[in-house]
């Protein structure tokens, strides 16, 4: 178990979940006479609480993420949003349901960014940057990457009309040089359907992990996806309809508990959820 006090600045940032307040004040824009959301912002100088946590000083808690709150400005000003927002049954929903979610995502993916950091640094594990074990039901780990984060990883680059057309899910899997792609010798990047990733094949760790330190090589230029382990937020997520990219809207906060300050803390992550209005999904990624 990781020693409470090592836990206690990401602890107390999950504890005081930024989505409430901005919802309080995305209220207040889009029904008041404001003209900016900086100018609701700069009138809480008052102690807010909610039911689920106290803010005695919101508009501090709310300055980190003041462009984010851009879209809610366009979308008073009647642009539309070039993003496609769909529900569950595929069908657009309305313009505002859209806006607010599209909102909320990137408001969650960098507060989510800084607590998972704070919560992960005192574990001391590798879990993210390894492959699975030889007994484990897993073949491979997958890491999404951003094209321009590629050049990170010195392995095996596969790029193809083959690969361009496959998801790593896919039945039967990818072939590469005549071995399924996650039975190589070492890790490889490969450009799927969806984008790039970083595989690693049973046994295996990335590239850059420092085997007799555990350090990461690259910490400071990590991708963005090993930023923020392993607390992820699905208020919509990337999916095809029709040929055509779109958001799904889930609504959904996912927790993996193969990792040591999830297994620890799931009571505090669900409050969290709570708060922000999330359905909550713990699961293993690693089995």
């Amino acid at each position: 178990m990781i020693e409470q006090d090592a836990l206690a600045p990401g602890l107390a940032l999950l504890r005081q979940p930024v989505l409430p307040l901005v919802a309080i004040v995305q209220f207040l824009y889009l029904t008041g006479d404001f003209g900016s959301m900086a100018e609701v912002i700069g009138q809480l100088t008052e102690e807010i609480e909610t039911p689920f946590a106290r803010y005695p000083t919101p508009a501090a808690d709310l300055t980190p993420y003041v462009d984010l709150l851009a879209p809610l400005e366009t979308f008073k000003a009647g642009i539309p949003r070039a993003e496609q927002v769909v529900g569950s049954d595929n069908q657009p929903v309305d313009p505002m349901t859209a806006t607010t979610a599209l909102v909320a995502q990137e408001v969650l993916t960098r507060e989510l960014s800084r607590i998972n950091s704070l919560l992960c640094a005192p574990c001391g594990c590798t879990l993210c940057c390894v492959g699975p074990e030889a007994a484990m039901a897993h073949s491979y780990f997958e890491i999404p990457l951003r094209p321009e984060e590629t050049g990170l990883f010195s392995v095996g680059r596969f790029e193809s009309e083959s690969t361009r057309s496959k998801r790593p899910e896919d039945e039967p899997p990818l072939r590469l040089d005549g071995r399924e792609f996650f039975d190589q010798a070492g890790p490889v990047l490969i450009r799927w359907r969806p984008g790039w990733s970083l595989i690693l094949p049973r046994e295996s760790r990335c590239p850059n992990l420092e085997p007799s330190s555990g350090h990461c090589r690259i910490y400071d230029h990590r991708p963005q996806v090993c930023r923020r382990p392993q607390i992820f937020p699905y208020v919509v997520e990337p999916a095809t309809f029709e040929n055509q990219p779109v958001l799904r809207l889930r609504k959904t906060l996912l927790a993996v508990v193969d990792c040591p300050y999830v297994r620890q803390l799931q009571e505090e992550i669900a409050a969290f959820a709570a708060a922000c209005e999330l359905d909550m999904i713990f699961r293993h990624n690693k089995a």
